[in-house]
């Protein structure tokens, strides 16, 4: 019985924290932040890395391919966090063909290989130096469908606060729960 207790444990705690097969990585441990990279620059070319975030542009060349990601936390289990701050942008250089049309700008994208020499490239106007990984592994993650919802509460509302006799226990009535669904298909951050 405890055999089996501790077997069952362990699946649980390897499948939640687990990262895609694209994503692995042998020494969990010597992987490099993008934190790190970005302010000690090449100092800490050729070691591994782990980076995520969202795809700002993609440009494929003869035999390779460039993706500009704004740099965003990973989860555990290594799908990007995107909020409102973001910690730079880096590039990831694929030896591979990626179509731009599956690969769009907003999508959630993560990376695993090494790190390789900075580069000097411009947003608009403004000269900024990229980290960049040598990606050996990646996975585009499927887009999240943002689940919201609305309660409305149809009892009166002398009966809602119980203004006239706040000691007698009346009972209240379950909200109505009204479910609103986006089906539009846009990021969050896109819709007006």
């Amino acid at each position: 019985m405890k055999t089996i207790f501790a077997v069952l444990t362990t699946l649980v705690l390897v499948g939640c924290s687990s990262v895609p097969d694209e994503l692995a990585s042998d020494n969990e441990e010597a992987l490099v932040s993008y934190k790190v990279a970005k302010h000690q620059g090449n100092e800490v070319a050729g070691e591994p890395a782990r980076w995520g975030g969202v795809i700002a542009d993609v440009r494929n060349a003869e035999d390779h391919t460039v993706l500009e990601v704004v740099s965003f936390p990973l989860k555990r289990w290594g799908r990007p966090e995107v909020s409102d701050n973001s910690d730079g942008r880096f590039l990831a250089v694929i030896n591979d063909f990626v179509d731009p049309d599956v690969y769009q700008q907003g999508r959630a994208i993560s990376f695993v290989g090494t790190i390789g020499q900075t580069q000097q490239g411009k947003i608009d106007e403004y000269v900024y130096t990229y980290p960049v990984i040598e990606a050996t592994g990646y996975h585009l993650w499927k887009v999240e469908k943002q689940k919201s919802h609305v309660e409305v509460d149809y009892s009166p509302l002398w009966f809602r606060h119980n203004f006239y006799s706040p000691y007698y226990p009346y009972r209240y009535p379950v909200p109505v729960r009204v479910r609103v669904q986006d089906n539009s298909g846009t990021p969050a951050k896109n819709r007006n």
